[in-house]
């Protein structure tokens, strides 16, 4: 992700209820070089032909890694734009020695819990009353890489 992504990040995720909604300050953060903090954010994109198609958000905070956010435009889904970017962030996170990647998806959002599962991510628990608009549990997913997990 560039800063020049951001008006059509920000124009992507105002579509798509189930996403984030971030200020502009968290996106640009995604796309600063890292100071070696403790914490790390990347964003990554797909775009096709000028236009934003998708993106993704990761985190590092002392070698766990988070998938924030996957979000992937309405009508393009089911065309491995998702699997695409989720799999940027776990190998971005994996060659920044993550030990693993978490992430919470609504317990309602079975697309996206079937992609995680297909990405070789696991059931670790559920949070709830984790989500706000409307008020909902989260389903807790992890991938590992010391056991193999990966995306073939």
């Amino acid at each position: 992700m560039l800063a020049a992504d951001i008006d059509a990040v920000l124009a992507l995720e105002q579509q798509i209820s189930t996403a984030p909604h971030w200020n502009r300050t968290a996106y640009e953060s995604c796309t600063k070089a890292s100071d070696a903090s403790a914490l790390q954010r990347a964003g990554f994109v797909a775009v096709a032909e000028g236009t934003l198609l998708g993106f993704s958000i990761g985190k590092l905070v002392v070698g766990i890694g988070e998938l924030e956010s996957v979000a992937v435009a309405e009508n393009l889904r089911g065309r491995g734009i998702g699997r695409a970017l989720v799999s940027a962030v776990v190998d971005w996170a994996r060659n920044n020695a993550a030990e693993r990647v978490d992430l919470e998806v609504r317990a309602s959002n079975s697309g996206a819990i079937k992609l995680y599962e297909q990405a070789g991510f696991l059931h670790e628990g559920v949070r709830s009353g984790y989500y706000d608009n409307p008020k909902e549990d989260a389903v807790l997913m992890t991938i590992l890489f010391s056991s193999g997990g990966n995306l073939a």
